[in-house]
């Protein structure tokens, strides 16, 4: 099948990703090569390793102003040019497209596209998307997919049809098991912002008077300011954002990681690479779906007190490596992709009837 894959025209898929979202694009379009397809992806750019052509838009060398047009925001008339170029892009060539876009204008030119599209849902539902979304599966031959069942079932509220689920995965040969080091530091990885809650990790580690990593971009300065930066000391440490193969490393000398989100997370893919690690993972139900919970290596708690967090994390330290990543096998990125191709051929079938 020849597939196009869309996350958006200024979207870099380089090393570190910005979100789950974009190392999903980059996983998923790699599997569906190394499985016989033909993939183009639309983003900004990517990392010259991977199987699939990305397709850059041009940026306009006038950023959209002339004498007759001036937007206040050069970036908005930027992304408005680009996006125009998506609309105007032939895309009968290729048997399906896959959205997985947080961008209204690209739902707006994808609308008037008659190839079948796949949408998947990364995100909850928002006035914003709700909106977007309604909009597109009005107007175009689209079918949503949710991420995991939480993901599923309140899309199907907000769109007002059943939404099916293929759940994420990631590609296990990346993540190699590691011995388990029961004297490591605690792992957190993640944005820095509100609804992730770093602080919970942090106040659990001051407690327990054990060494925490905090590996993240920073998504909100304020907050990192005010909650983060005055609690880092010796054994509070934060670096930066990171590439995966540098959260490998992170990962080998760690003792356990730490989902303290307090939003519902639609998937969470940390978790599974953390256990296909070998690392077990205790936190917040909030942060882990109900598919990637377990109770001996994956522990969760119906609360958002650090303070629940402490009998669950002694739980899951004396789980075995083994354990961790027999449990993360069943999220093979390959599994994924394969579901994937079922949904494409079973769409452009019905497409030709």
């Amino acid at each position: 099948m020849k597939i196009l894959i869309v996350a958006g025209p200024f979207i870099s898929l380089r090393e570190p990703y910005s979100g789950g979202t974009e190392a999903f694009i980059v996983e998923h379009a790699n599997e569906l090569v190394r499985a016989g397809h033909t993939v183009d992806v639309i983003a900004k750019d990517a990392d010259e390793k991977n199987l699939f052509q990305v397709i850059e838009f041009r940026e306009s060398a006038l950023s959209m102003k002339d004498d007759s047009y001036r937007p206040t925001n050069e970036e908005v008339g930027q992304q408005n040019y680009q996006t125009l170029q998506y609309g105007a892009f032939e895309v009968s060539g290729y048997d399906v497209i896959h959205y997985n876009s947080y961008i209204p204008e690209i739902y707006s030119m994808g609308a008037l596209f008659k190839t079948p599209a796949v949408l998947t849902l990364h995100l909850p539902p928002s006035e914003r998307f709700e909106l977007m979304y309604k909009f597109f599966i009005k107007h175009a031959p689209v079918t949503p997919i949710g991420i995991s069942g939480r993901m599923s079932q309140r899309w199907k509220t907000s769109l007002g049809q059943d939404v099916e689920v293929i759940l994420n995965g990631i590609p296990l040969e990346k993540w190699k098991v590691n011995g388990r080091n029961t004297d490591g530091y605690l792992l957190w990885s993640g944005r820095i912002a509100k609804e992730k809650n770093v602080e919970a990790a942090i106040h659990l580690a001051n407690h327990l008077q054990q060494p925490l990593k905090i590996v993240g971009s920073i998504f909100d300065q304020s907050y990192f300011n005010e909650y983060v930066k005055p609690q880092l000391n010796e054994r509070v440490e934060y670096i930066s954002h990171v590439t995966q193969q540098q959260l490998r490393k992170l990962v080998a000398g760690a003792s356990a990681f730490l989902a303290t989100a307090t939003w519902e997370e639609p998937f969470g893919l940390a978790t599974i690479e953390m256990l296909a690690s070998g690392l077990p993972v205790v936190g917040f139900s909030t942060a882990i779906p109900a598919e990637l919970r377990d109770p001996q290596v994956s522990v969760t708690v119906d609360s958002h007190n650090w303070q629940d967090l402490i009998e669950p994390l002694e739980v899951a330290k004396k789980s075995t490596h083994e354990a961790c990543r027999n449990f993360a096998a069943s999220f093979d990125m390959a599994k994924t992709t394969a579901a994937y191709v079922r949904v494409y051929e079973r769409l452009t079938k019905e497409a030709q009837l």
